[in-house]
């Protein structure tokens, strides 16, 4: 449990947060998944059982990483980077489900999931709505915990609901010792799970995972959330950007009940002393092409104003219209396709360079070669220094692209490289690309090979070094 960083703008209680991220899992569902199997042991199901899991993955994950057998239905809002990491866990197949199914509809991942289970021998339906599991005692221990790391001194938990199980369990275990104690519940913009309590299956879909639905489940005992609180995927994200800054690696879902913490401190005035526990239930690691990529942040419109003007500034001001040729590289020096392997060495030796441009016919540049790739090749006696640099240099393959331009949100540079074909994507960067463009280029790439327009010759070389050397002159280096 930490204190959170940068959240104590205009709040006086001390907010602290619950990491249940850092479980081995990366989230709250490796307690409830240790229970389950404990239970499935106990009822004689057998290890090699398939398991059909409904929910946002998470408890999918964790049961796969005890070793179990897993089929998991997810809804049609879960990301990409999410299913990847279902299929790297193991989890032998993946079923989308519709967003807004309600309960007892033929699409609704309860009646799913048993059609599936009746046409599998011995497979079990693992759904933590429907009441079948016995998480009392999982969720006791997990207030034993937050009560014993604060001391007892906890005025209110926030926490985001799915199933309702958490809520639930956590607001009684968490009452009997501190009766005045306050639970929050935190649900997206258009989920229907709180004080409204009026299924939706059309309402607008959110992007916000692992918490909200188009329905309050049966598991939600009534009276265990004492105040609801809604939170915009705009809200959710940045402040999961917030969190990561200041340190806590959040994903989105946490983002929302770290700001619905906020509110609730700010609304209902707590004062110096008082306590806010939040529970961060998501790993911001489990979002790679998501929160974490500034290309899709920028097309969902999931920035606040400060981030969006940070990045604005990040990605245009700091350079101000600047392009390569404001670099005053100096000109390249190459070797052509036919000289030997000592020949390029020695050059790149006696210039103090990492990797030198190889040229062709015409003088065209055509790859690259790197000193640590050359030594390493002759020292294990793949070549000698005699032979030509032709036939272990970089190739660039394809046609040449221009570099991604700074006003491409979804587009970035990627180097298309492969080991086994010493082949890489070539990229058009000339002295008149904007050193805005240059910046993002280097996100994935470490070196830039400036041509003319024809690619006919190679002009100079830029690392990320120069960019940060130019900024250094114009004192807008900012970190």
């Amino acid at each position: 449990m930490v204190r959170l960083p940068g959240v104590g703008e205009r709040v006086s209680a001390e907010i602290v947060g619950k990491l249940e991220y850092m479980n081995p899992g990366a989230s709250i569902k490796d307690r409830v998944a240790k229970h389950i199997v404990a239970q499935l042991e106990s009822r004689g199901v057998s290890r090699d059982a398939l398991l059909i899991v409904a929910g946002p993955g998470n408890l999918a994950i964790s049961l796969a990483m005890l070793q179990r057998r897993i089929m998991c239905l997810v809804p049609e809002r879960t990301s990409a980077d999410r299913v990847r990491l279902l299929k790297a866990a193991g989890v032998s197949d993946i079923v989308r489900t519709l967003d807004g199914a309600l309960p007892g509809s033929p699409e609704h991942p309860v009646e799913i999931g048993r059609r599936i289970a009746s046409h599998q021998p011995g497979a079990v339906y693992v759904d933590e709505e429907l009441g079948d599991w016995d998480l009392e005692q999982c969720y006791n221990e997990l207030a034993s915990e937050m009560l014993e790391q604060t001391s007892g001194q906890m005025d209110a938990l926030v926490l985001g609901v799915d199933t309702g199980n958490a809520a639930t369990h956590l607001s009684r275990a968490l009452k009997a010792q501190r009766p005045s104690l306050k639970v929050v519940g935190v649900e997206p913009s258009n989920s229907a799970i709180g004080e409204q309590n009026i299924a939706n299956p059309l309402a607008r879909r959110w992007l916000c995972e692992d918490i909200g639905r188009a329905y309050a489940p049966r598991a939600l005992s009534a009276g265990s959330v004492d105040m609801w609180i809604q939170v915009s995927d705009n809200v959710a994200y940045s402040m999961a950007r917030r969190l990561i800054q200041g340190g806590i690696f959040a994903g989105p879902s946490a983002g929302a009940s770290v700001a619905a913490a906020r509110m609730y401190a700010m609304s209902a005035s707590l004062q110096q002393g008082q306590r806010v526990v939040v529970i961060i239930g998501d790993t911001a690691r489990n979002y790679g092409d998501t929160l974490l990529s500034d290309d899709w942040m920028l097309a969902h419109d999931l920035l606040d104003s400060r981030m969006l003007d940070e990045l604005q500034r990040k990605q245009h001001d700091q350079y101000r219209a600047a392009s390569i040729e404001d670099l005053q590289l100096p000109a390249a020096v190459t070797v052509s396709e036919q000289d030997s392997m000592g020949v390029a060495i020695s050059l790149m030796a006696e210039n103090d360079f990492s990797q030198v441009p190889v040229t062709g016919s015409g003088r065209r540049l055509i790859g690259y070669l790197t000193l640590s790739a050359a030594q390493t090749l002759i020292d294990n006696g793949t070549a000698t220094r005699s032979m030509p640099v032709k036939q272990f240099m970089l190739r660039f393959a394809g046609r040449a692209t221009r570099a991604p331009g700074a006003d491409s949100r979804l587009s970035r540079a990627a180097a298309i490289a492969s080991t086994t074909s010493a082949r890489k994507q070539y990229w058009l960067i000339t002295p008149e690309t904007p050193l805005s463009e240059l910046a993002r280029f280097f996100e994935t790439h470490s070196v830039a090979f400036v041509t003319d327009a024809s690619r006919k010759f190679c002009l100079g070389i830029a690392t990320k070094q120069d960019l940060i050397t130019f900024l250094a002159r114009r004192h807008t280096l900012k970190y």
